[in-house]
């Protein structure tokens, strides 16, 4: 039940991706050889600095440059806290509001708060879960909805099933989840849809480890965590409490 076995056996996988693609290009030992001799190297730079060779390598340098996906939004606390400014990040996203401020996002879920650490967003798993209608990098879907985006950077307030390391004496992180789990064999694994990676700003209380449900709160961070196009990791939540721990899920 070890809070981050998922992602630890997903950073093995990847690390493992790394040292096949790092053994894969073994001419390096060249590269080296030619290095050894910086004299001549360096030399025949100064003599043709302009030469069509060298001009010829340039813009295969360019082209090597890192793969930069679309630029996400990345919001400080409250930038999207009311309707107008929500509308000004994502023109695109359909919302209201009602009288005492609450957003409606997509005539689907209603959102209270400010996205503040002092009056963070009230948000559902219904909304966070939502990503998978659209987004899907195994299935070539790789635009995370508005409707989610807009919670990156907020501070957020989630309730639902929680659960910590067992072998951890001061454990300060955990899993929140939509679904009860208890790491091994009772409950449904969680997916990266519905379960944050959570982190904590102080260390669990016994009463908090012990607890099978509770409330946490923190700043939502959406970042996928992908091994090849395998989604494995989607949500962190950072500077979190746990509130109102329970023993024995939602109906103790």
């Amino acid at each position: 039940m070890k809070t981050l076995l998922r992602l630890t056996l997903c950073a093995g996988l990847a690390a493992a991706c790394d040292v096949r693609a790092d053994d894969t290009p073994t001419p390096a030992a060249p590269a080296a050889k030619q290095e050894s001799t910086p004299a001549k190297q360096e030399t025949s730079k100064a003599d043709a600095p302009k030469s069509d060779a060298t001009k010829a390598a340039e813009p295969a340098k360019d082209a090597k440059a890192p793969k930069a996906d679309p630029a996400a939004v990345h919001l400080e606390p409250g930038a999207v806290g009311d309707l107008a400014s929500l509308q000004k990040q994502f023109p695109n996203l359909k919302a209201t509001a009602k009288p005492d401020g609450t957003m409606v996002i997509e005539d689907r879920f209603a959102v209270k708060g400010k996205g503040t650490k002092e009056d963070p967003f009230v948000v559902t798993w219904d909304q966070l879960t939502s990503a998978s209608e659209v987004y899907d990098p195994r299935k070539g879907q790789k635009k995370i909805p508005d409707r989610v985006q807009m919670l990156d950077g907020q501070f957020v307030t989630v309730t639902g099933y929680v659960a910590f390391p067992i072998y951890v004496k001061e454990p300060k992180e955990m899993l929140s989840m939509l679904n009860q789990w208890d790491g091994c064999c009772i409950g449904t694994p969680p997916t990266p849809y519905d379960a944050i990676e959570v982190h904590l700003q102080d260390v669990a209380t016994k009463e908090q480890r012990m607890a099978t449900y509770g409330t946490v709160t923190g700043r939502l961070g959406v970042k996928p965590y992908l091994v090849g196009d395998w989604l494995v990791g989607l949500y962190v939540m950072e500077e979190a409490f746990v509130s109102k721990p329970k023993q024995g899920g939602s109906g103790s």
